[in-house]
């Protein structure tokens, strides 16, 4: 019954093993396929805002050749049209795995960016036949302006698509990375528990036979007894001869059949031996003992054929420092002293040496042995080879390299443009800001033009600066220069300077001051980005007819600003997003502004350095609420 209680035992190590081999394979293809699907997903979004920056760009160009006449401006349209077009045909190629992408790209995005496109060329073409006037009038009354925002929405709706779709990609990758760990971790506490239990088995029935043949000693002494007394009944009485003699022939006889009984299970128990030695030689990871000085008493074929030595060359000859490369020598004896003490090593990664000099990394689990006084006599150890495991390791880690060395060339590149374009920008304004002091000598027409492009540079200065702001965090240049400031003060004066932009949307502004006089050491310029940020993106979301709410409080630790609007709100599955650099939500600006995802990550990033707290409310259709906590001076 033991017998087989120890080959079921056994058989079971075995198939666990295979089993967590064939798990650990399918799940690294599994988590490679995810990782493929990842960076597939990342090329369909920056595919997807090269599209409608190639839009844009055809759009700048069709304007500047109506006002300059310029034809180099006919060539660049023509050339970011054929990239345009060639950019739509890649991306369906991307998604064509997305039936419900498809549908967007074929049935809603891809007609409106044609339809702009014609609009676009019907421009050039009335410039041509009709002159400037007719041009821009052709412009003022058409449909371009409806129709980019069609496409902006639309493209809006497929980015996000697919970053939700990366975001669940990455997601899954990391679940399986973990599952794989799980099941490892799992089959080989399986296998060692099913190993254990197997031996403590065999000791078991090697213990129950030293029972036996002590109880056979123990009746040869009594057969012995009894045969010297009737041997002296025999010479004191004949006539008891025959019985005793039929006596003796019974107990030869018991004795044979136990002799038999006991040659029959020593048969059994041998066998079991041999088929525990066939698995621990032939197991799928590596076994060796070893002796209370390192030597090398105990290993099976698996780790011979991996180091390529035979028994005769490592058993009782070579010490364990033998087979490790010299720079693991010094961990080895630095780490023996506590696997005495502790008993057990777990997943210790060492990098073993072949007989022909090559290497190999492995896992190594170890468990020391005790005498009966308590003292370290031997260790026995697993041994997994991680060689596929570690190649792969080293793919990702290539990978990260180029993202994050990608990652830097766009900040580096982002930053560099944001600085070139600060100046131009400011120069413009200060041009328009004298055309406009002479409004009497332009036309209306011309002053709504001025205004139209007042509005552009004024969104490109506050992308520059939030670019510019974006480089000096993550750059680690952003200097802090703390001074008593007095909040009261401080937020009417900034209000001040959103009035025209509230009242060019019918906004009230309003400023509920629930401190008396509170003062606050902080950072001026960190503080007004956050409160210039958080007070533009409510306006900036409102509808009009609205109001904007600023309120201040204060408690013992905390001045707390608070700005809320009544605009649209933010779904709750898009809050996780909220603070991500370059992260559009599905809501717009309610008057066309633009908007460019990095305002809230800069408010966070300085909310964080300013050693405060950052939180937001928000309902669909009631509007959005951000709080930031701010530490007042003693």
């Amino acid at each position: 019954m033991k017998t087989n209680s120890i080959i079921t035992l056994l058989v079971s190590s075995v198939i666990l093993t295979g089993i967590s081999a064939a798990i650990t394979h399918y799940a690294i293809r599994d988590s490679r396929d995810r990782v493929e699907w990842v960076f597939h997903t990342y090329e369909v979004i920056d595919q997807a805002d090269i599209l409608l920056t190639l839009l844009k760009d055809t759009e700048s160009n069709q304007r500047g050749y109506l006002i300059t006449g310029d034809s180099g401006y006919v060539m660049n349209f023509h050339k970011s049209r054929g990239r345009l077009l060639a950019t739509s045909d890649s991306l369906l190629h991307l998604v064509s795995d997305n039936p419900e992408q498809i549908s967007l790209l074929h049935d809603k995005l891809l007609p409106f960016i044609r339809q702009k496109l014609y609009y676009v060329e019907d421009a050039i073409d009335h410039y041509n036949v009709y002159g400037q006037d007719s041009a821009f009038a052709f412009i003022k009354n058409g449909s371009g302006k409806a129709l980019m925002d069609s496409i902006e929405q639309y493209e809006a709706t497929f980015s996000n698509h697919e970053k939700i779709l990366l975001s669940n990609r990455l997601e899954q990758v990391d679940v399986t990375h973990n599952r794989q760990i799980y099941i490892r971790y799992a089959s080989f506490i399986l296998i060692a528990f099913a190993s254990i239990l197997a031996l403590f088995t065999i000791v078991q029935k090697q213990h129950r036979n030293e029972q036996l043949i002590n109880e056979l000693n123990i009746a040869n002494t009594s057969l012995e007894k009894k045969v010297e007394q009737r041997t002296t009944e025999l010479r004191r009485q004949s006539e008891v001869t025959e019985e005793l003699n039929q006596k003796l022939q019974e107990n030869m006889e018991e004795l044979e059949m136990f002799y038999e009984t006991l040659q029959v299970k020593s048969i059994k128990t041998e066998s079991a031996l041999q088929e525990i030695e066939d698995l621990y030689n032939n197991a799928p990871c590596g076994y060796h003992s070893l002796a209370a000085d390192g030597t090398i008493m105990r290993m099976n074929q698996t780790e011979l054929k991996w180091l390529g030595y035979t028994v005769d060359e490592v058993l009782g000859k070579m010490h364990v420092t033998s087979i490790l490369v010299p720079e693991e020598h010094n961990s080895y004896y630095n780490d023996f002293e506590a696997f005495k003490r502790e008993g057990f090593i777990h997943n210790k990664e060492h990098t073993f040496v072949r007989k022909d000099g090559s290497l190999f990394p492995v896992l190594l689990n170890a468990t020391a042995i005790y005498n009966e006084l308590g003292n370290y006599i031997m260790s026995r150890g697993t041994v997994i080879d991680i060689a596929e495991r570690k190649a792969y390791e080293q793919q990702l880690m290539e990978v990260n390299k180029k993202l994050t060395r990608f990652n830097t060339d766009k900040d580096n590149f982002l930053s560099v443009a944001a600085h070139d374009l600060k100046s131009p920008v400011n120069n413009i304004l200060g041009l328009i800001s004298l055309i406009n002091m002479q409004k009497g000598n332009i036309s209306a027409e011309q002053a709504e033009y001025i205004l139209h492009i007042q509005h552009l540079c004024s969104n490109m200065q506050s992308l520059i600066v939030n670019l510019l702001d974006i480089g000096k965090i993550e750059g680690g240049i952003m200097e802090l220069k703390y001074e008593a400031i007095n909040i009261t003060e401080f937020m009417k004066e900034h209000l001040d300077n959103f009035k025209e932009h509230a009242a060019t949307k019918n906004i009230l502004l309003i400023l509920e001051d629930g401190t008396q006089d509170v003062c606050i050491t902080t950072d001026r310029s960190a503080l007004q980005r956050i409160s210039e940020n958080l007070i533009s993106n409510a306006l900036k979301f409102s509808p009009p007819h609205t109001d904007v709410i600023v309120r201040i409080r204060q408690n013992s630790h905390y001045l707390k600003i608070e700005v809320q609007d009544h605009g649209l709100g933010i779904p709750s599955t898009e809050m996780k997003l909220l603070f991500r650099k370059f992260q559009k939500l599905s809501t717009r600006p309610t008057g066309g502004e633009g908007s460019s995802g990095l305002g809230l990550s800069i408010v966070k990033e300085l909310v964080s350095a300013l050693k405060g707290k950052i939180s937001v409310e928000s309902e669909v259709n009631k509007g959005t609420t951000f709080s930031v906590e701010l530490p007042v001076c003693e």
